[in-house]
């Protein structure tokens, strides 16, 4: 079957019926079948398509029209299918016949070779029973209902290229048919398959792939809007979810409903990438929308310049500055810095009481009576261990008794890596469903013995991924190790120069950075390396946060030691 899956784009239930009783039948694993296929070169018309194209080795081709409609009349010399009142006046037997005539005539023009294999056409009718006989078509070109759920599609296809045969053999002007020829041979058949192929299947090329997998994330994750409309009507709300669910864009979302609204809105996360990203993903929302990382934001109010000794300071951040900012809101020129509405991404990183005091001042009513969304997944990602509340400690004790809704549904990643992620992770509850499509590439998980054995399995996956198509913007290096990475140390050219820093990495470049830096963000190809652990305090949410950045290839280097820990994790699954 070429292609040889039915594409979502083929919205006829008859043609996928037909398309998976030609693949599942075991008499046509000889057959070469072609669906869908585009005609150029149509002798009546501009262009055209003929629904399958059967190549059958020593019977011939034959081209297939299906009319998958549950009324059919013909008034007039004119057709309808369906409750269609659109008429065609050619019928399906004169377009069947006009499409194999164009086929034919340009494939024999392309190889003369061919001009002996018998080419001929039917018309199947899986729903209704087609009684009708006429000059103009063979009663054995029809395939009917009857015909088609009482005898295999094999058989059906069969019959019509015998007929055929038998037909031409009688000496119908055919002097070119040989009924002894065993055309098309295997060879022959392989041939047709490969001129036919370039008329309607082309190379997508990178950037057009890239336009496209963007689009379908950028529709999946709409879907998910549905939890803010349902959610509206409630000021206070926290959107709870793993990885993957889409929060980061609902949190976008949710400010320009705020901004559409004529709502001051505080946009604030932890990260300092994610909150890069979201600066530049709401820059036009300017001046409602204040997009910013929650320290930047109170380094503002402060008034405070960051010094060298405080950057490295767990204490400044997370006591002296808050306390700092809090001081300046209190203050008359405060009152610039409070908002309508408050849109908090990573929430879970934010959960501390200091920030959260901070937040209070910040909006209008407060957290208690104010308006706020908080996103977050509250199970897996709290990684900065900064001794925080828990989702339920939050509402409870300053919430407002906000409700939480649930997101299940995984529109990031491809079914094949979110199930990795949560095999691993023995997250639970995990995802009730995935929206994106199998690509049907498995995640690979490599290991090694030596520093010097990581280096040279990253070059050899780096270069399989350019093999690929993908660019260096499209793949992200991810490490638990704030030093000593693996992609620090590759000195193979011309990797050594294609991989840099992500925060300063041009459009071109392989983007290294922590697991903690790259947090909220996503990327087409991520590679995890490094990997020592994969259990543990600590270790499996930093793994499971790795795993699920991955749009579309992942692979993990983890050291020979780790393949215990994923047997014991696998053997704990397999007894559950």
């Amino acid at each position: 079957m070429i292609p040889a899956i039915i594409t979502t784009g083929c919205s006829s239930p008859g043609e996928r019926e037909i398309f998976n009783r030609l693949k599942n039948d075991p008499e046509t694993r000889d057959w070469i079948v072609l669906h869908s296929l585009d005609i150029a070169n149509h002798v009546k018309q501009v262009s055209g398509e003929i629904d399958f194209v059967i190549i059958i080795p020593s019977k011939g081709v034959l081209c297939l029209e299906v009319k998958a409609c549950s009324k059919l009349k013909c008034q007039d010399g004119l057709w309808y299918y369906g409750f269609n009142q659109e008429p065609d006046p050619r019928g399906p037997f004169k377009q069947a016949s006009q499409a194999m005539h164009s086929l034919r005539n340009w494939l024999v023009k392309c190889r003369p070779g061919l001009s002996r294999v018998v080419f001929w056409s039917a018309v199947v009718f899986p729903y209704i029973e087609f009684k009708k006989t006429s000059e103009e078509w063979h009663p054995w070109q029809v395939i009917d209902s009857r015909a088609f759920r009482a005898r295999p599609i094999s058989n059906l296809i069969e019959a019509v290229l015998n007929n055929a045969r038998n037909f031409l053999q009688n000496g119908h002007a055919a002097a070119w048919f040989h009924p002894e020829s065993r055309e098309p041979y295997p060879g022959q058949c392989e041939a047709i398959a490969r001129v036919l192929r370039p008329n309607f299947e082309f190379i997508e090329s990178a950037k057009t792939r890239a336009i496209r997998k963007n689009e379908e994330l950028k529709r999946y994750t709409e879907e998910q809007f549905v939890a803010l409309d349902a959610m509206e009507s409630n000021p206070r709300v926290a959107f709870a979810g793993p990885a993957g669910t889409g929060k980061t864009l609902l949190a976008i979302e949710a400010a320009k409903r705020g901004c559409s609204a004529g709502r001051k809105v505080l946009f604030v996360c932890f990260n300092r990438l994610l909150g890069k990203w979201l600066e530049e993903q709401t820059s036009n929302l300017n001046p409602l929308v204040v997009t910013s990382t929650l320290h930047r934001h109170m380094l503002k109010i402060a008034g405070q310049q960051l010094k060298p000794r405080e950057s490295q300071d767990s204490s400044f951040w997370y006591n002296e500055l808050p306390f700092q900012a809090m001081e300046k809101l209190l203050e008359s020129e405060g009152a610039d810095f409070v908002y309508d509405e408050l849109v908090v991404d990573e929430a879970q990183d934010i959960l501390r009481n200091n920030y959260l005091d901070f937040l209070d001042l910040s909006l209008k009513g407060g957290l208690a009576t104010g308006r706020w969304r908080f996103f977050g997944d509250f199970e897996k990602q709290d990684i900065y261990n900064n001794a925080g509340l828990s989702l339920e400690e939050f509402i409870k004790s300053r919430g407002g008794h906000a409700p939480v809704f649930s997101l299940r549904v995984n529109c990031r990643n491809t079914p094949r890596i979110a199930a990795l992620a949560q095999m691993l992770s023995q997250s639970q509850p995990g995802y009730t469903k995935v929206l994106r499509p199998d690509n049907r590439v498995e995640p690979e998980l490599h290991y090694y013995c030596s520093e010097e054995d990581q280096q040279q399995l990253l070059v050899q996956i780096l270069q399989k991924m350019y093999e690929e198509g993908f660019s260096g913007g499209d793949i992200v290096i991810l490490s638990p190790k704030a030093s000593g990475q693996c992609a620090v140390k590759v000195n193979t050219i011309p990797w050594k120069d294609r991989i840099k820093p992500y925060e300063t990495a041009g459009k071109g470049h392989i983007g290294y950075c922590t697991v903690h830096a790259f947090k909220g963000l996503e990327a087409g190809v991520v590679i995890v390396t490094d990997v020592y652990r994969v259990t543990g305090p600590g270790a499996d949410n930093l793994f499971y946060i790795a795993l699920t950045r991955a749009l579309h290839r992942l692979v993990v280097l983890a050291a020979e030691t780790v393949k215990s820990e994923v047997r014991n994790i696998l053997l704990q699954r397999g007894r559950g």
